[in-house]
């Protein structure tokens, strides 16, 4: 179909300016008839597609609400999660602890005497002079040594010997050579300058902590040749080595070791004497801060998406296109409602000692549906009934899964009923694709509507140009008329 722009105006300006046809702008005519038959629809076609476009914005927040709801159970799910786990390490002048893992960490008192700190081994390479004391600092990064001629060395460890081929015989080549292969053998290299003034410095080499990482650093060195190199061993590889409870004692590589006691990094500060009485004293205590946190966060989730859900189906805004958006989706707002209060009523299906569901930890509801949790219930409940607490939220299991066949903790079962709403498969998500299909039906209508604009613009100005080719043609026929008649009387009048 032809589109219709200002360009087909041109003819009618050109006409009403030659004083020729009807004089009327039959562009504008044209497209004020075809916008009066054809604009409610596109009008009402756009405001149609505004409201789906809202709708998936309003939807999208109504479904990270329900999901900070939903995150609240997630959070009870676990019975080692229940409690904060803190440590407290008696002298941190020799040791420090940090919890690692809430989930492993156990409640109690660990004793460790270390008696051996985990070093590395370090070897310093200088030159040999052949007088004095046979050997010397380097003067330079790009001295010279064996004549500059490339030299092959290479790093010799218990798991092999790594080649440093072709290596630039200066103190700078032998550095790049050496840390070229840090990734293979551990082993670093630096220029290190010893004296408090000038600038001579040995070579360092450093490999990684634990007795197992010693190596041997082989090649042209220690012969009886002015400026070749000169290899030192000055501190051998050790491992940590622990005594645990005043029993057995464990060695380990490093001095940061997260596997001695579970789910603490301990961090190796000093050493005591093997024979010495001195302890260390590593506690865990536990609080149950976390399970009245989680609850207080699901109170709080609960209450943020009522008030939600009454703004999304309230009152429109003229302001706020959020406001009153799902006004006309009541019924799907009131099943997400109708799932969240079930949650609160919920039984467990481990139910401990009397405690069945969230009423019995003070969770109650308010007037107007909100929810509360009565602090005076909470902390009694929790005083003396905590382990009939968790077996009723978890079923006494860490990280059961939703297709277990075992009976569910509450917050497990809880989790499950909202995930049918919040899912990629959820109710929600279901209404967000068919407010998105809408939007893109409405846009192929509006494409459609357009074009049948256009179409009947070009028609009203098929015919209108139809019209201003008669009434021209009857102007020229009056015109010559018009001159007969003139000519006659000219004729008449002169006889």
């Amino acid at each position: 179909m032809a589109e219709i722009s200002s360009k087909d105006n041109i003819g009618t300006t050109i006409t009403q300016a030659l004083n020729a046809g009807s004089g009327v702008d039959i562009f504008e005519l044209a497209t004020t008839l075809a916008e009066a038959e054809s604009m409610p629809g596109i009008n009402a076609t756009t405001k149609q597609k505004e409201k789906s476009t809202v709708a998936i914005s309003a939807y999208g927040v109504l479904k990270a609400s329900a999901s900070a709801y939903k995150k609240s159970f997630d959070a009870l799910m676990d019975r080692d999660t229940l409690l904060d786990k803190t440590v407290y390490s008696q002298s941190e002048s020799r040791v420090t602890a940090v919890i690692s893992s809430q989930i492993s960490a156990k409640a109690g008192t660990t004793r460790l005497q270390c008696v051996m700190l985990a070093r590395a081994q370090q070897s310093v390479i200088t030159r040999f002079t052949g007088s004095g004391s046979g050997k010397a600092e380097f003067t330079s990064l790009t001295q010279q040594l064996n004549g500059g001629s490339t030299v092959n060395y290479s790093i010799k460890m218990d798991s092999g010997t790594t080649a440093l081929s072709n290596t630039v015989d200066t103190p700078q080549g032998l550095i790049d050579a050496v840390n070229a292969k840090t990734s293979v053998t551990g082993v670093r290299a630096r220029s290190l300058v010893t004296q408090a003034s000038g600038t001579a410095f040995t070579i360092l080499l450093e490999g990684k902590t634990g007795a197992n990482q010693t190596f041997e650093f082989e090649g042209h060195q220690n012969a009886n040749t002015n400026n070749q190199l000169y290899l030192d061993k000055t501190i051998t590889a050790k491992d940590l080595k622990v005594r645990l409870n005043d029993y057995e004692f464990v060695l380990r590589d490093n001095n940061s070791p997260t596997d001695i006691i579970d789910g603490l990094q301990l961090n190796f500060k000093s050493v005591v004497a093997l024979d010495s009485t001195t302890k260390t004293h590593i506690v865990v205590s536990e609080n149950t801060g976390s399970l009245e946190k989680s609850l207080d966060e699901m109170v709080t989730a609960y209450n943020n998406f009522l008030e939600l859900s009454e703004y999304l189906t309230g009152e429109p805004d003229e302001e706020d296109e959020l406001a009153g958006s799902l006004s006309s989706e009541r019924s799907t707002v009131n099943m997400v409602k109708n799932r969240f209060r079930s949650t609160i009523n919920l039984t467990s299906a481990t139910a401990s000692n009397g405690y069945s569901n969230l009423r019995h930890l003070g969770v109650n509801t308010k007037l107007g549906g909100k929810i509360s949790i009565n602090k005076t219930v909470y902390a009694e409940a929790v005083k003396s009934n905590f382990s009939d607490i968790r077996t009723m939220l978890t079923g006494d299991t860490n990280n059961q899964k939703a297709s277990s066949l075992v009976d569910k903790g509450l917050a497990l079962d809880a989790s499950i009923l909202l995930d049918t709403i919040v899912s990629d498969t959820g109710s929600i998500k279901a209404k967000e694709t068919s407010a998105a299909a809408q939007v893109l039906k409405y846009e192929e209508q509006l494409i459609d509507l357009t074009e049948r604009l256009d179409g009947i613009k070009a028609r009203y100005m098929k015919q209108f140009a139809a019209m201003e080719t008669l009434v021209q043609r009857s102007k020229n026929t009056g015109d010559y008329l018009k001159g007969q008649f003139k000519a006659m009387e000219g004729m008449y009048s002169n006889n």
